[in-house]
């Protein structure tokens, strides 16, 4: 999955493979053919959403076909080709049982992609089409529609080019225009010391002028920019946003969810997962609003900064985040 720089880079070696899981299928140079689905009965698991379940093996051997099955129907939006699809997953091997890791073992993150973009495994594409919102949904995905005959690895964990893997998906939310969630008004913010931020919406980076020849603020700033009408945001929640990341000194964007993968960014909130000037800054913000976040490096990646991403331990960010949902 791709994972923003705005959070902590705190996953294990399983976690990475646990990514592989969603990622890998997308960078194939070849589309397998579709097995047709076929109905699984699965097995027992914790009945609840937001709770990591518990996979059974089924006795036998997989029929190679994929098995989807709907273990909690939800009531939201339904998955289409281009929505934005937030999920927590569970994965198992049928071969022996082992353990792939879940989602919900690495602090709460869940997973963000794009319906029919090849960000996800065939098998994990072909399967939530047409899910809701709220559903819980048991994938059982023949290699052909996982990593193929080659299989993968992280040196710690591996699948073979034969293994069929069981996944538990929970779909937590389903964005199908995720700019519209995000009305276009008037702004509220106007100080002539922090950056201009636009208040039109679409899929483009909002446009955001640093204020020349001024000096960051060393505290962290956080306003909103348009105020939205839903709940205040609170500690712990899942907060599902729309943002773009800018360096105060260059101006210059180093990560945006609006122009490259057109997804959302899903992160618990309040609890480390993020910088601190996210955790400070989004709590009590309204649903539907757009902020403006001023993190300076105590805030934000402190002295080591982010030389991946151009950030030194001397440099302002400056956020600019959507906040569509929070649950």
């Amino acid at each position: 999955m791709r994972r923003s720089v705005a959070a902590r880079r705190t996953q294990t070696a399983l976690a990475g493979l646990a990514a592989g899981l969603v990622l890998l299928a997308g960078c194939s140079s070849s589309k397998p053919a579709a097995p047709k689905p076929s109905a699984t009965s699965g097995a027992p698991v914790a009945q609840a959403i937001g709770i990591r379940p518990s996979i059974q093996v089924p006795a036998g051997q997989p029929d190679g076909k994929l098995g989807v099955k709907v273990k909690i129907p939800g009531d939201g939006a339904k998955v289409t080709d281009g929505s934005a699809v937030v999920l927590q997953f569970t994965a198992k091997l049928w071969r022996d049982g082992s353990d792939l890791g879940s989602s919900y073992d690495q602090g709460q993150h869940p997973v963000t992609e794009v319906e029919g973009a090849g960000q996800m495994l065939p098998g994990w594409e072909q399967g939530l089409k047409g899910q809701s919102a709220g559903s819980r949904v048991e994938l059982t995905v023949p290699p052909a529609l996982a990593f193929g005959s080659k299989g993968t690895t992280d040196g710690k964990i591996t699948i073979t080019g034969t293994d069929t893997i069981i996944f538990d998906l929970d779909v937590i939310g389903v964005y199908p225009s995720p700019q519209a969630d995000i009305p276009a008004g008037p702004g509220v913010l106007n100080d002539p010391a922090l950056p201009t931020v636009a208040t039109t919406v679409g899929p483009n980076d909002p446009k955001v002028t640093i204020p020349a020849g001024k000096q960051p603020p060393t505290a962290g700033v956080y306003k909103p920019v348009i105020v939205g009408k839903g709940a205040p945001v609170k500690k712990g929640q899942i907060l599902v946003v729309q943002y773009e990341g800018l360096i105060w000194r260059t101006g210059q964007i180093f990560d945006s969810s609006f122009s490259k993968s057109k997804s959302v960014f899903a992160t618990p909130i309040g609890i480390g997962a993020v910088v601190p000037g996210w955790d400070e800054g989004l709590i009590g913000q309204t649903v539907g609003s757009r902020v403006l976040l001023v993190v300076p490096p105590d805030k934000g990646y402190g002295t080591a900064g982010q030389p991946d991403a151009g950030i030194q331990g001397t440099d302002t960010m400056v956020f600019v985040v959507d906040i569509l949902d929070a649950r």
